[in-house]
């Protein structure tokens, strides 16, 4: 069994905090991972959030039994410049802080890039830019720690965080409780290791898997030499036995439905459930 959820942001005609609410509960889900960014935009800001903004959301998702599984806050934790990683960081300090009147366990990211616009880089792979994101990730846990809020971390093929084994090696050099993986099993293959997916995520799970959190799931084709993102179903993930590994190692996680989006979100719930009641 699961906990699913989904993306705030893949409900797109949206008009205000309520009817997102409703919108989410209608699809038969129960819990969201909310990016303030990505649904309200205006709202986002590290200076606009507070305690009031919190309990509101929570309470306005609380009328429609609708939980906030993880707070989002995706940015660049490693961006190259200093000032501008410096406000970054606090920013998520701040989310950190003020997630526990969202209702929120954990604030979500991935690493980022040495690309100001995260763009593709072979430097994002070296030792000493790992070392950089493990100074980050240290102090994001340590005020993570004084909150009692997690830390999300998710990995993806174009950052630091790239593979099961940097995955494992953030992991020992973070020893918190309050670090939690963020595993996108589709963020983690290329059109040549899409074939080993079930293997990379049972491998997982296998050395690592007290520490995820949460699972994305995300469908894909390949169109030529790219994985491209699809609504679940559409695709060819090899959802159920990912979901069976998710089981058999953490019963009732978040497992959090990605790029399916408004009406589809109904056929894949009905998809997910079928295989499960």
């Amino acid at each position: 069994m699961f906990n699913l959820a989904v993306r705030g942001h893949d409900l797109t005609k949206v008009c205000d905090p309520q009817d997102l609410a409703c919108q989410i509960a209608e699809k038969g889900i129960k819990n969201v991972q909310f990016a303030l960014n990505a649904s309200f935009p205006e709202l986002s800001a590290a200076a606009q959030i507070n305690p009031g903004m919190g309990t509101f959301f929570k309470n306005e998702f609380g009328q429609q039994n609708v939980q906030v599984a993880l707070l989002s806050c995706y940015s660049n934790l490693i961006h190259p410049d200093p000032h501008e990683r410096e406000k970054i960081l606090q920013k998520f300090e701040r989310y950190l802080f003020h997630a526990r009147y969202f209702g929120a366990s954990m604030v979500a990211s991935e690493t980022g890039s040495v690309i100001p616009t995260l763009g593709y880089s072979e430097e994002n792979f070296t030792d000493e830019v790992f070392d950089e994101l493990v100074t980050v990730v240290q102090r994001l846990v340590k005020t993570g720690e004084r909150y009692q809020t997690m830390v999300g971390i998710e990995a993806g093929l174009n950052h630091p965080l790239f593979s099961n084994d940097r995955i494992q090696e953030l992991i020992a050099r973070v020893p918190s409780d309050f670090l939690g993986i963020v595993y996108d099993p589709t963020n983690l293959i290329t059109p040549e290791t899409a074939s080993k997916q079930v293997e990379i995520v049972a491998e997982a799970f296998e050395k690592f898997g007290e520490r995820i959190v949460c699972l994305h799931l995300k469908d894909y084709v390949i169109e030529e030499d790219r994985i491209v993102s699809v609504p679940l179903g559409e695709g060819i993930i090899p959802y159920q036995a990912i979901l069976q590994i998710v089981d058999q190692y953490k019963p009732y996680c978040y497992v959090v439905l990605e790029g399916t989006k408004d009406e589809e979100i109904k056929r894949a719930v009905a998809m997910i459930e079928g295989n499960w009641n």
